[in-house]
């Protein structure tokens, strides 16, 4: 069984279900009552209840609440990261590779606005040495975006005026902020987004002759 970021061991203890799936089920169950009322709001009282166990038998998994809060972000920032890594992994250029990056971390978002959300409000409420152990020291999941730019720029497709690392956060702060307005079920879909917000972000740092062969070769399929 995975275990859990937040602390080293367990305390021994019996279970009806079998620990992975009760695990599983903790983790869903805090993020969404992280969401609905805020970590600071909510209790870990809260979450035994909608779980329907005793608050004491949330200890055989947890120390605090504060560790429980750590293992959703962690879980949450772990699986994004492996969504976008996976897309800048493509064999392509990294003009490219930057376009699939963001699409695929629009429509992870949206398929994903829950536990997101608790991402990007709650993060500071951890201590910042929590913070940094979730983000990584180079802020990993900042750091995907910001190479394929720098990738790019070396190879004269992105312009040399463009700083990549404020390129990364315009970039990634914009596609963040779908969160906000996404509803499942509405007129665009998450690919359709997900395509439109990188197309914007390539036009945006892309150099002139980048983005001339990209319309021709958008043509040529056409």
């Amino acid at each position: 069984m995975r275990q859990p970021a937040g602390r080293s061991a367990r305390r021994s203890g019996g279970e009806r279900k079998p620990r992975e799936e009760r695990w599983a089920e903790l983790i869903e169950v805090a993020t969404q009552v992280f969401y609905e009322k805020g970590y600071d709001g909510a209790s870990l009282q809260d979450i035994a209840d909608r779980l329907g166990m005793l608050k004491g038998s949330l200890y055989y998994y947890i120390q605090s609440k504060e560790d429980l809060l750590f293992d959703v972000i962690s879980m949450v920032h772990k699986e994004g990261l492996e969504v976008v890594r996976s897309r800048a992994s493509v064999e392509s250029d990294p003009l490219q590779r930057l376009e699939r990056v963001v699409a695929g971390h629009v429509e992870h978002t949206c398929r994903n606005l829950v536990a997101v959300a608790v991402f990007l409000h709650e993060l500071s409420a951890l201590p910042p040495e929590r913070r940094q152990e979730v983000l990584g020291t180079e802020h990993a999941y900042q750091g995907v975006f910001r190479d394929l730019i720098e990738e790019a720029q070396r190879e004269g497709l992105v312009r040399p005026d463009v700083e990549p690392r404020l390129a990364a956060l315009s970039v990634l702060g914009s596609a963040n902020w779908v969160y906000r307005w996404f509803r499942p079920g509405g007129a665009f879909t998450p690919e359709v987004i997900g395509a439109q917000l990188a197309d914007m972000a390539v036009a945006g740092v892309a150099t002139e002759s980048a983005l001339a062969a990209r319309r021709a070769g958008i043509a040529a399929l056409s």
